[in-house]
């Protein structure tokens, strides 16, 4: 691997066979970094690998569940305990900053402690303090939890797309990453149907109850998952790694008999393998590609986090009832579900940097619209055009990320482009909500504007293209 880095290679550790026909010792490189990415490549699709996606990518849907549903329940609150849209924004941003605290240090821990142990540690600790938000008495309480639910939210949500990344076939990464995505449609879509069914008649403490034994049981199946192998070698556990790689060979009925002359022949001439560290991020090596992709998140989630906690309110801004406005709501964040789903086969097609710039010029064009909308029809068609383009934007954003790092760094600098999405809906939500009253909706909205096409103009300049590319490919 290419890089400028100051630290030392990585060696290659060896394996000591014996040969109990010649009675003699042999000694031969065991698994490298190209090895096992050919081997992982030339896998088929199986049922391990939906197994693997559905039961990891669970926890995204309980993050846009959980996201969407605070919009819904603070707009229920906010004529309950008195408190104005602009209260709204200071408590979705009190979430948030857990949101951007979770991503970043999950991502340390991850590259640390591995993928497996921290996916399984912060969805518990998120269904406890989701759940417990049930039991605030007033805003300052709800604040709280509200902030160490988002915590685990975020670090849950950087994690397993990069473990997810870590298991699949470079050839279908993406269509695989749309699929994964489509939990996150699929939170969307359920969470206004949910808060619709189970607020006006349980109320707004029965909606967050609810997500606790969903989210306990969703851990339970994580049990069983696999350690990344491509972790595990970066880690210098490669008899580990060979041994997940042969499990994971086996369960996908691919070959398990591998031909010895492939593997030797990509292990006798091994690449330096470098070690990276969380600075490196920053360094000429990687510079341009983590500020381009830092502003790419904090375009994309500084506006979808907004759009989605503030369209109840700038609904029921416009004259609707709280019922009506979930309603329409319905509608518009339905339209994610084929932006998140067909976004990951654009981007095995188009490319993942296109994709993103399409998808921002698009959103900028289709919230502009929105902003200027008055009548169910227009609210409903330029509203759902936004949630489609920022949830195909989502997809390529969430695929691209973990593409552009190595290894021992993937999970750190896609915790940190996390963070700064997080750092970005912080930012829009204190905007949108004191501005949302003064100004009205369409003055955010061009706000909005800026960010999106600054951010297009970026990823269109410094953007690599990584389709096709192997992980190790993709980031070197």
């Amino acid at each position: 691997m290419n890089g400028s880095s100051s630290s030392a290679p990585q060696q290659i550790p060896l394996a000591t066979d014996i040969d109990k026909s010649e009675g003699r010792e042999a000694t031969q490189p065991l698994l490298t970094q190209e090895a096992l990415a050919a081997r992982l490549d030339r896998l088929p699709v199986s049922r391990f690998h939906i197994l693997v996606l559905v039961v990891a990518a669970m926890s995204l849907f309980f993050d846009t569940l959980d996201t969407v549903i605070t919009g819904f329940v603070l707009a229920t609150l906010s004529p309950l305990w008195g408190f104005s849209a602009a209260t709204i924004g200071v408590l979705s941003a009190i979430g948030l900053s857990g949101y951007l605290i979770g991503s970043a240090i999950a991502g340390f821990a991850a590259d640390k402690y591995g993928r497996k142990p921290m996916i399984m540690l912060t969805l518990i600790l998120y269904s406890v303090f989701s759940a417990s938000r049930g039991l605030a008495d007033d805003v300052y309480g709800f604040a709280v939890l509200n902030f160490l639910t988002w915590l685990f939210v975020g670090a849950e949500s950087s994690i397993v797309p990069t473990y997810l990344a870590e298991l699949w076939p470079s050839r279908v990464r993406g269509k695989l990453g749309g699929w994964m995505m489509g939990f996150f449609a699929l939170g969307i879509a359920c969470s206004p149907i949910w808060a619709f069914y189970v607020i006006p008649n349980w109320g707004w403490r029965v909606s967050l109850y609810l997500t606790l034994p969903f989210a306990i049981l969703i851990g339970f199946m994580r049990s069983g998952l696999p350690e990344s192998p491509r972790w595990l070698l970066s880690r210098g556990r490669a008899a580990e790694a060979e041994a997940v790689l042969k499990s994971i060979e086996k369960r996908s009925g691919g070959s398990v008999n591998h031909s010895h002359e492939a593997v030797r022949s990509a292990t006798n001439k091994p690449k330096s393998v470098m070690k990276y560290t969380a600075r490196d991020l920053l360094s000429p090596r990687f510079r341009k590609i983590t500020l381009m992709i830092w502003l790419a998140w904090f375009a994309e989630y500084g506006v979808l986090y907004t759009f989605m906690t503030f369209v109840p309110t700038l609904l029921a801004m416009e004259g609707y009832t709280i019922v009506k406005s979930f309603q329409f709501s319905i509608v518009i964040y339905a339209s994610v579900i084929p932006g998140y789903v067909l976004g990951g086969y654009i981007i095995d097609w188009l490319d993942r940097k296109p994709t993103m710039v399409i998808a921002f010029i698009g959103t900028a064009i289709s919230g502009t619209l929105f902003g200027l909308s008055t009548t169910p029809e227009t609210l409903m068609t330029f509203g759902g055009l936004m949630a489609f383009f920022l949830a195909l934007c989502s997809t390529s954003i969430y695929n691209y990320t973990p593409e552009l790092y190595p290894t021992n760094i993937r999970a750190t600098g896609m915790g940190i482009a996390s963070a700064w999405g997080r750092a970005g809906a912080i930012t829009l939500l204190l905007v949108f909500g004191v501005f949302a009253v003064l100004k009205g909706k369409l003055f955010v909205f061009v706000v909005c504007d800026v960010i999106l096409i600054s951010a297009a103009i970026v990823v269109a300049l410094l953007g690599p293209s990584t389709k096709g590319k192997s992980l190790e490919e993709s980031s070197m």
